[in-house]
């Protein structure tokens, strides 16, 4: 096999996935999968080294349906993959950024992941001088969890209500993006439960917060307005949500300083075949 043709391959691989690429060329997926590891790797290191200052990571599995993850470690400011490792393990991700070497880690000015304690600790352990922020898009997500369980809840509770039939993405999308009908839907429910109504404001208030852009003081401020205020509601999932809130809120805060999140590795990842690794490398 030819480099020039190991190259197609590879820049076939960057426009698709492994497993179509093996199957166009006739190729065993395995001898594709390598082609394009080995095209990658070389890519990467022929790039000239420039300095990182923030750095992401997050997980994606594997394959579907099984709890083996790999990590993508992104240079956020640049948007760029810096690397992908096959591993999510915490003393292994410490080893791989110690490899890089002290002044390579004292130079991280910000670190951002999700709420998963292992990248936190890898982050503490071998970068001394970075701003640790913990990505504002995933407790938006265990809000609309919240509100969605009180959805449930009344969909449950009113079985034979209309109302409460197919409202989920009227009340889980932003209020600017919501349609005509589902605007209607939505405000049809909040007629007869006042207190969902309640936790929907609270869910656009929390993330109305975010899109301020505030210093880390300001944000601090409101953000414990809007928690007492949600305190006062008493719904046993926004407790549940506060809680959790409460345990990463320093963290969370980071965000006002520095305004970095993940949703960039997220779309990442979103371009993964978790069945084949079908990275697309920038």
């Amino acid at each position: 096999m030819t480099r020039r043709y190991e190259r197609y391959v590879y820049e076939c691989c960057k426009a698709s996935t492994i497993q179509k690429i093996s199957a166009q060329e006739n190729l065993v997926w395995h001898t594709a999968n390598e082609i394009c590891q080995r095209g990658a790797r070389h890519e990467l290191d022929a790039r000239p080294v420039l300095k990182v200052r923030v750095i992401g990571m997050d997980e994606f599995a594997i394959k579907k349906g099984h709890r083996d993850y790999a990590t993508v470690i992104v240079d956020l400011e640049r948007v760029e993959i810096i690397d992908i490792l096959e591993y999510r393990d915490q003393e292994k991700l410490i080893q791989y950024f110690q490899g890089k070497g002290t002044d390579w880690c004292r130079e991280i000015e910000v670190f951002c992941s999700d709420m998963w304690q292992g990248f936190l600790n890898t982050a503490k352990a071998v970068f001394p001088n970075a701003t640790l922020v913990v990505d504002r898009f995933h407790f938006f997500g265990y809000l609309n969890k919240a509100l969605d369980n009180e959805r449930k809840s009344l969909r449950r509770q009113f079985k034979g209500q209309e109302e409460f039939k197919r409202l989920k993405w009227a009340l889980l999308k932003n209020a600017e993006d919501l349609t005509d009908d589902q605007k209607k839907k939505r405000d049809r429910a909040f007629l007869l439960t006042p207190e969902l109504k309640l936790l929907y404001e609270h869910k656009e208030k929390f993330r109305s917060i975010f899109n301020q852009r505030l210093t880390r003081k300001q944000g601090e401020i409101e953000l414990n307005q809007w928690i007492e205020q949600a305190k006062k509601l008493k719904n046993r999932y926004l407790n549940d949500f506060l809680s959790m809130l409460s345990a990463w809120k320093y963290y969370v805060l980071n965000y006002f300083a520095h305004r970095f999140t993940t949703s960039a590795i997220e779309g990442i990842n979103n371009t993964q075949n978790s069945e084949t690794h079908g990275l697309r490398i920038p």
